[in-house]
Order: C-alpha cells, then structure tokens, then sequence
C-alpha cells in the first residue's frame, strides 16, 4: 500500500486531478492493483471509520 499527496497547485497535481475525476478540493482515491478507482471521496466530510473500511476492503 502507498500514499501520495498530490498538491493541486502544479501541473502534475492538475493533471492527477483530471485523471482522477477529482474537482481539486481535499480527497482521497483508493486503487486497485490494476489502477481502476474503486473509491473516491471529495471535501472533509470522509469519516476516518469509512476510510479504514475502504483501506480494509481494498486489501482483501
């Protein structure tokens, strides 16, 4: 498993941002090995409980 941030104030941050369908707000996307999104949260409203569950599914 491996974290980035991803700053929206520069060009590779802006291209992320695209790529991921993210609209540059605080947000978290999880991926599978493939690459494939299987989950996206926009803004402070992500509970630390619903990322652990994301983080446990996505390890499964």
């Amino acid at each position: 498993m491996a974290f980035f941030e991803v700053r929206a104030d520069t060009r590779e941050g802006q291209a992320l941002l695209r790529r991921f369908g993210m609209p540059g707000t605080h947000g978290l996307v999880v991926l599978d090995r493939q690459g494939a999104v299987i989950w996206r949260s926009f803004g402070h409203d992500t509970t630390p409980e619903q990322v652990e569950e994301m983080l446990r599914r996505a390890t499964r």
